[in-house]
């Protein structure tokens, strides 16, 4: 498969946070702000650095590829139980806007569309956790921990 037609399936969604760019990153770029809405076993902030996280069953693996406070997180994601056989790229790009954050997700590089959508799915549970906690709120249990 070409690279280019890797690259032709990916995920992209926004989100509008009423909290301070500054607040949004923490909770992108600490192991233990990322833990309260994402379920991160390891993440070392810097270039190079560890990431993984668990979802029930399954490990999300990578490698940290950009950390730029307070605008952008970035790291490599496969599965340790499946691997997904091509090198995807989870990217934040976080903005000012107003009073709030605007958060930009890309996730790059799936094979098929059926990877896609899966994720597609998995991002939108996690981005609406994510939104809840830095707004002040308690996400609840996360439905991706009780499979």
């Amino acid at each position: 498969m070409s690279s280019q037609a890797a690259t032709a399936f990916a995920v992209e969604q926004s989100v509008q946070i009423a909290a301070p760019r500054e607040r949004v990153f923490a909770l992108l770029s600490d192991r233990a702000e990322l833990a309260r809405w994402m379920h991160v076993t390891a993440f070392e902030p810097r270039v190079g650095g560890r990431f993984e996280m668990t979802a029930g069953e399954w490990v999300a693996h990578g490698e940290i590829t950009e950390i730029d406070p307070p605008r952008t997180v970035a790291y490599t994601w496969d599965w340790r139980n499946q691997p997904l056989g091509v090198r995807t790229e989870v990217r934040f790009d976080l903005e000012e806007d107003g009073q709030g954050t605007l958060l930009r997700l890309t996730h790059t590089g799936f094979a098929d569309a059926e990877q896609q959508t899966s994720h597609t799915q998995g991002w939108g549970n996690y981005l609406g956790r994510l939104h809840i906690v830095a707004e002040g709120g308690d996400p609840g249990p996360d439905k991706y921990m009780e499979q």
